[in-house]
């Protein structure tokens, strides 16, 4: 090709070119970047390998329960505290109960009090804000329930909850297949079954205007959170501390459990027991905790040689719990009746198997020992 044919090409236009477009950026945009971005980023401002892309199934999710999330500003007199997630879990006519993490209410200074003169503002969805009031709180469990009262007639939007059921056979006969799990919209379910590997949704609300939804995904996992509170899940996905007190959600779009904050993973509280809290509160009228005495963990989470132990002594023994440790206040307790009901009826021991490297003994009888 000579000179003036080369030319004459780049002198002809050419159909599939466009014009650059301007960058536009609002006052919205760039109140964020100059002022949050830094200390209080949104979830897509992290750069974690290990957060899943949301795909159409996720992003479907998120849109459904979007409306019940809230953004939250905490403030001690006119200082700001804290900022973080929640979750509208009752409606009753135009007021609403949130469920968040009790940190937003949380004292600087000490670890398990409240602020001086605290005050918290939610910003739904739509844009409306709202002074909030505190109801219970607990700082074993980080959770905390606020109430909103709106001026509409229209009722507020709130969550469908699913309680978690984790429960997996580990019978050496069904071997497991994992298959990719269609998407469908269906009617608010009791449980869920969720299986370690299964993908979660983390959702918040951020707290400055445009009051953005926030999004990010994550993977099951039976690794432990090193907390005092041993109800604790996790997920291995990453949000920022604006997500805290948001929810996870799966791919229908119920909340299954609270986010917390963690460096690497998320923890999350199932929604099984926050909501078991909240309806003792709302019928004692004062917030408890269920004791048990005991520290159990699924069977299906313990190693495979102690699995292996296990399978062998008890041959039709696949689901249920391993004991780990028994209190001497639950020792004290326990009337001897019931020790010789745990120690001689299976079916009443409900599959619960006491692990321990030396015999656990209730009342003079010895009990199940796993090597």
């Amino acid at each position: 090709m000579d000179f003036e044919s080369k030319k004459r090409k780049l002198a002809s236009p050419n159909p599939w070119q466009r014009d650059p477009k301007e960058a536009s950026i609002t006052f919205d945009d760039m109140n964020y970047l100059m002022n949050h971005a830094l200390k209080r980023p949104k979830f897509a401002a992290l750069l974690v390998k290990h957060n899943i892309c949301l795909d159409m199934y996720s992003k479907r999710a998120v849109l459904k329960a979007s409306p019940s999330i809230v953004g939250l500003i905490s403030y001690s007199g006119k200082e700001e505290i804290f900022q973080g997630s929640g979750t509208i879990i009752e409606s009753d006519g135009n007021s609403g109960v949130i469920l968040t993490s009790a940190t937003l209410i949380r004292c600087r200074m000490g670890r398990n009090s409240v602020a001086d003169d605290v005050k918290v503002v939610a910003h739904l969805s739509n844009g409306h804000s709202f002074d909030c009031q505190i109801l219970p709180f607990d700082f074993h469990y980080n959770i905390a329930a606020l109430k909103i009262q709106s001026e509409s007639d229209a009722p507020l939007p709130t969550a469908c909850l699913a309680h978690l059921d984790d429960s997996i056979s580990v019978d050496p006969n069904q071997l497991y297949i994992r298959e990719e799990k269609p998407f469908q919209l269906r009617p608010h379910s009791k449980s869920f079954n969720l299986i370690p590997g299964d993908t979660l949704i983390a959702v918040g609300r951020y707290f400055i205007k445009p009051y953005d939804v926030m999004a990010t995904a994550g993977e099951f996992s039976l690794d432990r959170c090193e907390y005092d509170c041993k109800e604790l899940l996790r997920v291995n996905c990453q949000i920022t501390r604006c997500g805290i007190g948001g929810s996870f959600i799966n791919y229908y779009g119920e909340v299954m459990g609270i986010c917390f904050h963690d460096m690497g993973f998320t923890p999350f509280l199932p929604i099984n027991v926050a909501s078991k809290w909240w309806e003792h509160y709302k019928r004692c009228g004062e917030p408890r905790r269920p004791w048990l005495g005991m520290e159990v963990t699924n069977l299906y989470a313990a190693d495979v040689d102690i699995l292996e132990k296990i399978v062998q002594k008890f041959p039709n023994v696949f689901k249920g719990v391993i004991v780990e440790e028994v209190s001497s206040c639950f020792m004290q307790l326990v009337s001897k009746r019931l020790c010789n009901l745990f120690l001689k009826d299976r079916s009443t021991l409900a599959n619960i198997v006491i692990l321990s490297h030396s015999c656990i003994k209730f009342e003079g009888h010895e009990g199940i020992r796993v090597p």
